[in-house]
């Protein structure tokens, strides 16, 4: 797991828990924000702070998903945030702009796989892929972004690893209330 991601947890801890107490639950986890960490010392801290806030793994993950959406990652790559007119061109470009550089210029860095394609002007179709099975915490990264760009969303998970299925898939349309948007066009 990126040391960015541990990064980000850490910010969330601080507005979950307030800084003493974050503090506390960080105070023997070290990190640097340029290496990549084995995925049990994320889940680890995951699970301490699920144990201090009382949410449950998934309520924390989307949370957490949101929060790194409009706060940490929009800090580290704001002229990516820029160039993206909404949320649905950031999730069309995200494995090629991010992803692709984590892998470049991380050694053992291992960033999901996405593949998002564009459905005809009505929104994207989201898959993911990874060992992990973190889908909750990319349903909170597509919300949190969405909520960046002030898009309004219906996100709909159609396949799960949790349910057996090889990959996550979701679709993320444009919402009917957001006016201007050809909901039903062909082709847009």
């Amino acid at each position: 797991m990126h040391g960015l991601i541990f990064a980000g947890l850490r910010d969330y801890s601080v507005l979950r828990l307030g800084e003493d107490e974050a503090e506390k639950l960080w105070e023997d986890v070290h990190f640097e924000t340029t290496e990549a960490y084995e995925d049990e010392r994320f889940g680890a801290q995951l699970q301490r702070l699920v144990a201090a806030t009382g949410d449950t793994p998934d309520e924390l993950l989307r949370g957490f998903g949101s929060y790194a959406a409009t706060t940490t990652f929009a800090g580290l790559f704001p002229g990516y945030y820029a160039e993206s007119p909404d949320a649905f061109a950031f999730l069309l470009g995200i494995e090629e702009k991010i992803h692709d550089l984590v892998r470049a210029t991380i050694p053992d860095a291992t960033p999901p796989r996405l593949h998002v394609h564009e459905l005809r002007g009505l929104g994207v179709l989201v898959s993911y892929t990874s060992d992990r099975k973190l889908c909750r915490l990319l349903e909170g990264l597509v919300r949190g972004t969405a909520e960046y760009y002030g898009d309004e969303v219906v996100l709909e998970e159609i396949q799960c690893m949790h349910r057996g299925d090889p990959g996550c898939v979701f679709t993320v349309l444009r919402s009917a209330a957001r006016p201007g948007y050809p909901v039903g066009a062909e082709g847009a």
